[in-house]
């Protein structure tokens, strides 16, 4: 999370949206049954692997400025002074951290670069080796893993200044996604070559556009009335283009059903109203003809 929006309704806005994005990117490696969880300030992801069993990864998001890099914290201490305190202190209060994410389950950890609505880089790793690579970080690179005010592990930098090469204590014992769900057997350190690949790109298009329509929309079928989430789709309004358009105002939230009339033609929206075609009039669905869209 970029330093200058902490805080802010921005930040809020990217901490739900990478939740949100979690599915898309963890189903493509062939996990199951995603799920999101927040426990005492700590956000986790349950899913189940190739053979069923349970993982819960561990989400920490990383502030950024850059698509060229990407770092997590693990907060404030609770005493100030800590640009004095020695580097034991930094690892203590990391591994205290790690401890209470594996008491609530963690089996591993996801660390996620999001950058202008979209995953630009993440990395996975088993939940103990978050604090044996800010042992390696601090070690060896001191300056960046403390931060000045609170212990920072960097998973990546590609800029063109001192010390890039800190985030191989993290990059060496990397896991690609495939493995930790059983679906390939890869060593850790082992880096997967293209990490977003086009059909995840166009699933975390859309499930970003969803959030955003879905806020706009109170959480509310424009149509029906429905506010059961697992039900709602963010649909384009005519003459906007997914590839382009993905804004609040570009969209309506519709029931699933409803969306998917539209998909086939059988439905239409007309002049700010949901018109049916003529053989949907007298059924089960033409209740919703000509009804006006009001999010």
């Amino acid at each position: 999370m970029s330093k200058d929006i902490a805080r802010s309704p921005q930040s809020y806005e990217n901490e739900a949206l990478v939740v949100a994005l979690m599915p898309p990117l963890l189903e493509q490696h062939g996990f199951a049954a995603v799920a999101s969880k927040r426990e005492h300030g700590m956000k986790f992801v349950d899913a189940k692997a190739a053979d069923g069993s349970d993982v819960r990864f561990w989400l920490k998001q990383g502030w950024t400025g850059s698509r060229k890099y990407s770092a997590i914290q693990f907060g404030l201490f609770d005493e100030p002074g800590a640009a004095a305190f020695p580097n034991s202190h930094f690892i203590e209060h990391v591994e205290a951290r790690v401890a209470s994410a594996k008491a609530k389950g963690a089996t591993h950890a996801l660390l996620v670069h999001m950058l202008e609505g979209e995953v630009a880089n993440y990395v996975a790793l088993e939940v103990d080796d978050v604090a044996e690579a800010y042992r390696r970080q601090i070690g060896h690179w001191p300056k960046r893993a403390r931060n000045t005010k609170t212990p920072t592990l960097w998973f990546e930098d590609s800029r063109s200044v001192p010390d890039t090469d800190a985030v191989m204590a993290v990059t060496e014992l990397e896991l690609p996604l495939s493995t930790i769900c059983g679906v390939t057997a890869s060593p850790k350190g082992t880096i997967d070559v293209k990490k977003v690949t086009a059909e995840l790109e166009l699933r975390m298009r859309q499930q970003a556009f969803r959030l955003r329509v879905g806020k706009r929309c109170g959480w509310c079928c424009v149509v029906s009335g429905t506010s059961v989430r697992e039900v709602l789709d963010a649909a384009h309004l005519p003459g906007k283009d997914w590839r382009t358009d993905n804004q609040a105002e570009d969209g309506i939230l519709i029931r699933t059903d409803l969306h998917r009339l539209l998909d086939r033609r059988l439905a239409e929206l007309r002049d700010g109203k949901f018109w049916l075609s003529e053989s949907l009039r007298r059924g089960d669905y033409g209740t919703f003809h000509n009804r006006s869209l009001t999010p």
